[in-house]
């Protein structure tokens, strides 16, 4: 007998405010250190990956160029597997 699985689950989970047409994803254990070494200045001039102090990626990641300014939504889209522990992934609502 197979054992269904629940479907993937879609939630509203927040919204996020742009006023620049960038956002900043980063994990705030990183904030002190990423402020040190990055100006305002520095973060716009920068897209995609941004790098640790030796140079590798993944301090923080910049989006930009995705429509302007407005209230953007976060829905969280919760997975149920039959082998792990729910699990959930983000979208981030820019055109609706």
């Amino acid at each position: 007998m197979k054992t269904k699985t629940k479907k993937p689950t879609v939630q509203p989970y927040g919204n996020v405010a742009v006023d620049s047409g960038q956002l900043l994803i980063i994990d705030p254990c990183y904030m002190e250190e990423f402020m040190k070494q990055y100006s305002y200045d520095d973060i716009c001039a920068i897209e995609g990956n941004m790098q640790f102090r030796r140079g590798h990626d993944g301090i923080a990641l910049k989006l930009g160029g995705f429509g302007g300014d407005g209230m953007f939504d976060v829905d969280s889209v919760t997975f149920y597997n039959k082998y792990s522990p729910p699990y959930s992934k983000f979208i981030l609502n820019l055109y609706e």
